[in-house]
């Protein structure tokens, strides 16, 4: 007999995977009912090669929808003085993200909310949750750009057929600068900047 989970009730299956990255390789906790709970999504790789690759290391990093900590877990490891922030919606995942921190002795926010509350950020990255939908995504898009320091960069990947050049006009259209920066494998990842920085 097949059983149906809501978002609300999600089986607990914890396990444990290997993400390889560079020179890296990491065992993460995970679980059922979080992002990319078996691998390192190709967009979240193509998102951090593109950013180690032409970011300089940052005062302070918000890693928005962090998962289980992949994003936020890389960075560090080359971006050794960075004051990093984690946010998720997921509880699990913020549970999980916390456990893959101390695991590899690393230091950082996790908020488990909706959204930005509160603080400037010198860099943000986001992997947007595709299937939320449009009116949530550039919702996430203006709230980023509003935590976003004034000389920092915010950083998105996006597949192409997801509506990433209907991302990039509606953020030039608030009179954002957006850069490509990356094409890979059908995803494209962007670079925006406050005007004139």
């Amino acid at each position: 007999m097949a059983h149906y989970f809501t978002n609300d009730i999600v089986k607990d299956a914890p396990e444990e995977i290997t993400i390889h990255f560079r020179d890296f390789t990491y065992k993460l906790n995970s679980n059922a009912g979080v992002f990319s709970k078996d691998k390192l999504d190709e967009g979240t790789r193509i998102l951090l090669e593109t950013v180690l690759d032409n970011q300089s290391e940052p005062v302070s990093c918000l890693d928005l929808g962090c998962g289980i900590g992949p994003i936020a877990l890389i960075l560090m490891e080359y971006w050794k003085h960075t004051e990093m922030t984690m946010i998720d919606v997921n509880q699990r995942a913020c549970q999980l993200a916390d456990s893959n921190m101390k695991k590899y002795r690393r230091k950082a926010k996790i908020i488990c909310q909706s959204g930005i509350n509160e603080g400037q950020y010198a860099c943000i990255l986001l992997n947007p949750p595709i299937r939320t939908g449009k009116a949530m995504i550039y919702s996430l898009f203006d709230q980023c750009m509003e935590h976003l320091a004034t000389d920092g960069h915010f950083w998105i990947v996006m597949r192409k057929q997801h509506g990433a050049q209907s991302a990039i006009h509606y953020l030039q259209e608030k009179g954002y600068e957006v850069e490509k920066m990356a094409r890979d494998k059908g995803y494209w990842v962007m670079k925006i900047s406050k005007a004139g920085n």
